[in-house]
């Protein structure tokens, strides 16, 4: 019993000095900002494509050869990257190590 709690400790400890450090902090929501500037992208896009509608489609056309041009084990990596932290952050919250 005494173990599984200097190891509960450990983790804790080292999960404050992650905490405390400025890269990790900023790494797990970088994801989502990439999301958000997506989403907000279609607003500009918008206006463009009400008053240049080929520009606009010009832009699309771009950027779809652009995502079609990236490998597929490419995709897979990130999801798998993504779903894996996930489910570690999961999993680290339930047992008690991180906030």
């Amino acid at each position: 019993m005494e173990k599984r709690q200097e190891a509960a400790a450990t983790a804790a400890a080292e999960a404050t000095r992650e905490e405390d450090d400025a890269w990790v902090r900023r790494a797990r929501p970088a994801f989502l900002y990439v999301m958000y500037g997506l989403l907000l992208w279609s607003i500009p896009m918008g206006l463009i494509a009400g008053v240049r509608p080929q520009m606009a489609a010009a832009i699309v056309e771009g950027m779809r050869a652009y995502l079609e041009a990236l490998p597929e084990p490419l995709y897979a990596l990130f999801g798998t990257g993504y779903l894996g932290y996930t489910a570690a952050r999961a999993w680290g919250k339930a047992k008690g190590v991180e906030r």
